[in-house]
Order: structure tokens, then C-alpha cells, then sequence
């Protein structure tokens, strides 16, 4: 904010600051967060595949009668 007279050539009025587009944003939005749910998935799966061959994690069996 100018401190020395009336001078505001630095700031723009509000009905001419031009507005975003927002139709690219929800595209780029859909196709990072789907690949990143569907990959997470796949990689749990093979974590938890992985753990139960090899011992380190099994989940308990119990069966209720």
C-alpha cells in the first residue's frame, strides 16, 4: 500500500482481474486421485499376500460355533 499520496497504478480492480478456469482442475484432480486409490489397493494386496507367505503376519482364524 502506497504510503505517499493517492498513487494505485500497482492495484487492480476486482471486475477486471480475469477468473481462472476450473474445468482443467477437476480433470487433472480425477485422473491423479483414481490411479493413486487403485494402485494403493493393488500394492496392500500384495503387501498383505507377501506378509502371510512368509510368516510375518497371518491374520487369526477363529470360528465362531
Amino acid at each position: 500500500m502506497p504510503f505517499r499520496g493517492d498513487n494505485f497504478k500497482d492495484f487492480k480492480e476486482i471486475n477486471k482481474i480475469r477468473k481462472e478456469n476450473n474445468k482443467y482442475k477437476y480433470i487433472a484432480v480425477f485422473i491423479t486421485v483414481i490411479p493413486g486409490i487403485i494402485l494403493g489397493g493393488f500394492m496392500g494386496k500384495k503387501l498383505a499376500q507377501f506378509l502371510e507367505v512368509f510368516d510375518l503376519y497371518a491374520p487369526d482364524v477363529s470360528e465362531d460355533d
